[in-house]
C-alpha cells in the first residue's frame, strides 16, 4: 500500500490503511518459504548436500560459516533472494515462481561432482530477457541493449575460451545487478570480483590443482576474467570504480571505438596505408628505432654471405632506390621494401647489389587490418586519456594481425626481383633448405626475417664473390656483434693463450696455421704484406695508408682482391709479429714478438689505428727461428 504507484488514490489507500493491518513480505519470510515448502529437504538430503557443497566451501569467502543456510535453500543461491528483492520492478512473491521454473529446468541434470552448482542471481536475466512486457521500461531497455552488446563481443572475440562461460555470466550479473539500484541506472555501484565469485559461486576446472590459498586463487581467476572481458568490449559499457573495486554496467559508456575506426579507415591516404604495412614489416624485420638519417627510412643491415660464413654490411630501406644517395658510405648491397599502395617511380637499373621486395599477394583481410591499424593510430594522435589508451591497444591488436598474416602468407604474397629477374619467394627458395640455411635448431621456427635474409644471401651470393673474390672462408660464423670476440681471441692465442675454437677457426681461415702451428708463410694475406714492406726498400717502413685505402668509415686491404677488414688485416699483422716477419707501431708503442701479449690486451680500436710496419733487425733469422721452433718458443723472438 505504500507504492508510489497508488498515489493518484492516496485518500482511499488511506481509508484502506486505517480499516487493515499492512504486512510486509521480507526476504526471511520468502527464505523460508522456499526452504520450507518449495525445497524441502529430508535430513538424508540435507547430508548429502552438506558433503557435496563441502570440498568446495574453501574457494569461497563465507561458504563455509553459512553452510545451513546454502544446505537449505539448495540449489538455490542465497544470495539470489538478496538481489531479487532489492529488483524495483518485481515483486516478492515472484521470486517463487521464478524460482519454480528454475528448479523445473534443472530437475533432470545430474548434480556434476567438479563444480558446485547453484541458482544464482546472474540466471534471472533470462527471465527478463525472455519477458517483452518489460522492453517496454526504456530503463530495462537501455540495459537490455547493452547487456546484448556485451554478450556479442564476448561471444566473437574473447580470448581466453576456457574462461568464456563464467565471462558470459559475469555480464549477465552485471545487468542484473544494474537494476537493483531503485530506479537509477547510473549509480556507479556494483558488485566487487569477490561478491561475484562469492554471489555466483564461480568456478574455474583447475583451480584446484593450484597452491596456496583456494580462495584466492578462483579470486584471481575471477580478477582475470574481468580484465579480459574488458580489454575485449575496449572498455565499453563496463567500469570499475578504482577506490571500491566495483565493477557495474555503465550504460553512458557507449562509444563505439570499432565503429569509429571503421569510419575513419574509408578515408585513409594510400600514404597512411604504407606507413601501416611499414610498422608491420619493421616489427618483423626486427627494425630498431634508431634511424641513422632521420625522415628517412633506412638502416645499416647484415646478411650473411653463406658460403664464407661471415656478415656483409648494406642497407635496408623502406622505400625506393630514389633515397640510395642518402645512405653513405656505400655498402655491399641494398635491399628494399616497395610502398605497396602508393607505388614510387623510379628506374630499376638492374644493379648486381639491389633486391627489391614487392607485397603482391594483397587481399581483403590484410587490406582490413593495415586500415584498421592506421585509422586507430590516427584516431589515438587526437584521443586523450582512456579512450586514447583504447585506441592505441587495439592499433597493437591489428598490428598483430597484419605480422600474423604476412608471416603466414610471406612466400606467396612476396615478389622479389634481381637483376630484372622476377619470382615470388617460394619460387626462389625450390631447392634450398630455408631452415638450414637460417640455421635453426630442430624446436626453432624459421620467422619473416630469416626468410628475407637467406633469400637476399643467396641472390646476392655471386656480388659478394666478384666484390672479394679471395676473401677467407670461416668454419664459424663472422657477425658483427660476434666478430671483435673472435678476433680478440685469436690475437690472444696468438700470445700463447687458449687456442679456442673460435681463435683457430679465425687464424685457420687467414691461412695462418700449419697444422698445429702459427706460420704465415702459406698465407696469402701475410705474403701481400710481407711483399710491400720488402718493396719499399732495406730500412723503409710501411705506412697505414699504404695498407688500407677508402674513406675513414668503409676501409679495405688489397680491396680488388681480398677485401680485408682492417680488424682482419690486424689480425693478420699479428702473425707476423709472432713469425718475427714485423715490427708493428702504434702511437706510443711498438710490438715486436716479445710484446705478443701486450698486444693482445690493446683494443681492437686503437690497434686497427696503427702507424706502419717495419722490418725487424737483420739476423740469420731462418736458422734462429727453426732452432727456436725446435725448442717450443715463439719463432719471431729469434730477431732479439
Amino acid at each position: 500500500f505504500d507504492s508510489v504507484r497508488f498515489q493518484h488514490v492516496a485518500d482511499s489507500m488511506r481509508r484502506v490503511n486505517e480499516r487493515f493491518t499492512q504486512i510486509l513480505i521480507d526476504r526471511q519470510d520468502v527464505s523460508f518459504v522456499v526452504s520450507a515448502r518449495l525445497l524441502k529437504k529430508t535430513v538424508d538430503q540435507q547430508n548429502k548436500i552438506r558433503e557435496y557443497l563441502t570440498p568446495f566451501a574453501k574457494f569461497y569467502g563465507s561458504m563455509n560459516e553459512r553452510m545451513d543456510e546454502y544446505v537449505r535453500l539448495f540449489p538455490v543461491h542465497p544470495d539470489y533472494l538478496k538481489t531479487f528483492e532489492q529488483i524495483h520492478f518485481t515483486e516478492k512473491r515472484g521470486a517463487l515462481k521464478t524460482i519454480e521454473s528454475a528448479m523445473l529446468a534443472i530437475l533432470d541434470q545430474d548434480v556434476p561432482t567438479d563444480r558446485p552448482l547453484f541458482i544464482s542471481y546472474e540466471s534471472f536475466w533470462n527471465t527478463i530477457k525472455t519477458n517483452s512486457v518489460l522492453r517496454a521500461d526504456p530503463n530495462i531497455k537501455e540495459v537490455m541493449r547493452v547487456s546484448e552488446v556485451l554478450e556479442s563481443r564476448v561471444q566473437q572475440a574473447f580470448t581466453r575460451p576456457a574462461y568464456k562461460p563464467m565471462a558470459l555470466r559475469v555480464i549477465n550479473a552485471l545487468a542484473v545487478h544494474r537494476l537493483t539500484t531503485g530506479g537509477d541506472i547510473h549509480i556507479p555501484i556494483g558488485p566487487t570480483a569477490a561478491e561475484l565469485r562469492d554471489a555466483l559461486c564461480l568456478f574455474q576446472p583447475g583451480v584446484e590443482d593450484m597452491p596456496g590459498d583456494p580462495a584466492e586463487n578462483l579470486l584471481s581467476m575471477v580478477q582475470t576474467v574481468m580484465r579480459e572481458v574488458l580489454k575485449t568490449v575496449n572498455g565499453q559499457f563496463i567500469s570499475k570504480a578504482p577506490d571500491t573495486e566495483q565493477y557495474y554496467l555503465d550504460l553512458k559508456k557507449d562509444i563505439d571505438y570499432d565503429a569509429q575506426i571503421e569510419k575513419r579507415a574509408e578515408a585513409l591516404s594510400d600514404d597512411a596505408l604504407d606507413r601501416a604495412y611499414y610498422s608491420a614489416v619493421k616489427a618483423l624485420m626486427e627494425c630498431s628505432d634508431d634511424l641513422r638519417y632521420p625522415g628517412f627510412q633506412i638502416w645499416q643491415y647484415q646478411l650473411e654471405w653463406q658460403e664464407r660464413r661471415v656478415e656483409r654490411m648494406g642497407y635496408l630501406f623502406f622505400g625506393a632506390p630514389n633515397d640510395r644517395p642518402t645512405a653513405q658510405p656505400e655498402r655491399d648491397f641494398y635491399v628494399y621494401f616497395i610502398q605497396p599502395f602508393d607505388k614510387p617511380k623510379f628506374a630499376d637499373n638492374n644493379l648486381s647489389d639491389e633486391v627489391f621486395f614487392r607485397l603482391t599477394g594483397l587481399d581483403d583481410d590484410l587490406k582490413r587490418h593495415l586500415s584498421s591499424y592506421a585509422a586507430a593510430l590516427d584516431l589515438a594522435s587526437t584521443a586523450s586519456g582512456g579512450a586514447k589508451a583504447i585506441y592505441l591497444s587495439k592499433a597493437q591488436d591489428f598490428l598483430r594481425a597484419m605480422s600474423k598474416w604476412l608471416q603466414e602468407k610471406q612466400m606467396t604474397a612476396f615478389e622479389v626481383t634481381y637483376q630484372g629477374k622476377k619470382k615470388y619467394l617460394q619460387e626462389w627458395a625450390k631447392g634450398v633448405s630455408l631452415r638450414d640455411r637460417a640455421r635453426l635448431g630442430a624446436d626453432e621456427r624459421i620467422n619473416f626475417r630469416d626468410v628475407v635474409n637467406v633469400i637476399s644471401g643467396l641472390v646476392l651470393g655471386q656480388r659478394f664473390v666478384d666484390l672479394s673474390p679471395e676473401y677467407p672462408t670461416f668454419s664459424v660464423l663472422v657477425t658483427e656483434a660476434n666478430r671483435k670476440q673472435l678476433i680478440g681471441n685469436a690475437l690472444r692465442a696468438l700470445a700463447g693463450g687458449t687456442r679456442t675454437k673460435d681463435a683457430l677457426a679465425v687464424l685457420d681461415a687467414l691461412e695462418l696455421l700449419d697444422g698445429d702451428r702459427v706460420d704465415p708463410a702459406n698465407s696469402r694475406y701475410a705474403q701481400e704484406v710481407l711483399n710491400r714492406l720488402k718493396a719499399k726498400g732495406h730500412g723503409q717502413v710501411l705506412n697505414r695508408s699504404e695498407l688500407l685505402s677508402g674513406t675513414s668509415d668503409v676501409e679495405y686491404f688489397a680491396p680488388i682482391k681480398y677485401r680485408l677488414e682492417p680488424d682482419m688485416l690486424v689480425t693478420v699483422l699479428g702473425g707476423l709479429v709472432y713469425s718475427g716477419d714485423i715490427v708493428l707501431s702504434i702511437p706510443g708503442k711498438k710490438f715486436d714478438a716479445t710484446g705478443l701479449q701486450q698486444l693482445a690486451a690493446t683494443g681492437m680500436d686503437e690497434l686497427v689505428r696503427f702507424k706502419h710496419l717495419e722490418q725487424p733487425k737483420e739476423w740469420n733469422l731462418p736458422a734462429l727461428k727453426a732452432l727456436f721452433e725446435l725448442l717450443g718458443m715463439t719463432p719471431g723472438m729469434a730477431q732479439l
